[in-house]
């Protein structure tokens, strides 16, 4: 099988090398954008391996389809960058990596809470301007406060598992409760869980029913003072009203790994004037705001767990023709 890869840095080719010699598929690293490729760049290739970043729209699977593309797999957990009934249709089969490393988003989630509750960007900034005063520095200890998490699978429950060692009160909203936290963690519906928390936490899956699901609205029937985390999905927040919420205080800090159209620049670098995005500008300059850039996932072991579990999916592919982490049902 000959496979064209998308989005493998330098620190992971020799892992995605060395393991293929196990599979030992014929393989190409793209040096190329995917979203804005013509089909005669995939001609030739059985599968592509994407990210995040790489969009499969309907008009992209039929350049798929033309260059004689069988298969897609992802190696995330997500499908949101997937037109799953486009694909369905076109006849190309596609893969994720449903679980790798949900401590890693986790213990990267816990991490921006006590960044923002002690302000470090702040002190980081101050440091850099030999300031060594304590000016503006006060900050609250999360034993004190009630972080509310939303969405409580696989990540969710590590996250709470981690904040429950710290003390503090634990609300937590999902469709269906995960009995591996119900002992520690107060389920409530998810109005209480917006108005009650000091910290509130996203970890659920962007749908259509929660897009935006903070919102002004949302965040008017918030606790002054509330600090919002997102490493979820971008578009779970509307952004222009989380900015102005941070502007009047009513939202004191906030930090997110996800921006809802971050696909034009993550996984590059870009010149500081051709970031299109004036909101996030905005949010990145401001002291009580913490931006990193899609990368809560990114530690040894879930780098492992994706390379290889998507390797496996290319190797069912190539000697069953199914896969046992299909997305697309074919």
């Amino acid at each position: 099988m000959k496979v064209l890869l998308f989005h493998v840095n330098k620190e992971e080719t020799g892992y995605v090398n060395a393991c293929n010699r196990k599979f030992g598929f014929e393989l190409e690293f793209a040096d190329f954008d995917f979203n804005s490729a013509s089909a005669e760049r995939f001609m030739g290739f059985d599968a592509v391996w994407i990210t995040t970043n790489c969009k499969v729209t309907e008009e992209k699977l039929q350049q798929l389809k033309k260059a004689g593309v069988r298969y897609i797999v992802s190696r995330a957990a997500g499908t949101d960058h997937m037109n799953l009934a486009a694909m369905k249709e076109s006849g190309i089969k596609g893969a994720n990596v449903p679980r790798y490393s949900p401590n890693a988003i986790a213990e990267h989630t816990v991490c921006l809470i006590l960044m923002c509750l002690r302000k470090m960007k702040r002190e980081l900034n101050m440091i850099d301007r030999f300031d060594f005063t304590l000016n503006g520095l006060k900050g609250r200890e999360l034993r004190n406060m009630t972080a509310g998490v939303i969405g409580t699978g696989r990540i969710g429950a590590k996250t709470i598992k981690i904040l429950n060692g710290f003390g503090c009160r634990i609300m937590a909203y999902d469709l269906f409760k995960n009995p591996d936290v119900t002992d520690i963690a107060e389920y409530s519906d998810l109005d209480d869980v917006i108005t009650g928390s000091d910290i509130l936490i996203l970890h659920c899956p962007l749908t259509k029913e929660n897009e935006r699901l903070i919102n002004s609205r949302a965040i008017t029937r918030m606790k002054k003072g509330v600090v919002l985390i997102n490493t979820a999905r971008g578009g779970l927040m509307d952004y222009d009203a989380v900015l102005e919420a941070i502007e009047n205080g009513k939202v004191s800090a906030a930090a997110f790994d996800v921006y809802d159209g971050e696909a034009p620049y993550i996984r590059k670098k870009v010149e500081r004037d051709k970031l299109e995005s004036k909101t996030l500008k905005r949010l990145m300059e401001n002291e009580n705001v913490i931006y990193t850039a899609h990368m809560s996932f990114y530690t040894d072991t879930a780098i492992e767990n994706m390379i290889m579990t998507t390797f496996d999916n290319l190797q069912e592919y190539e000697e069953t023709g199914h896969c046992s982490n299909e997305v697309t049902g074919l």
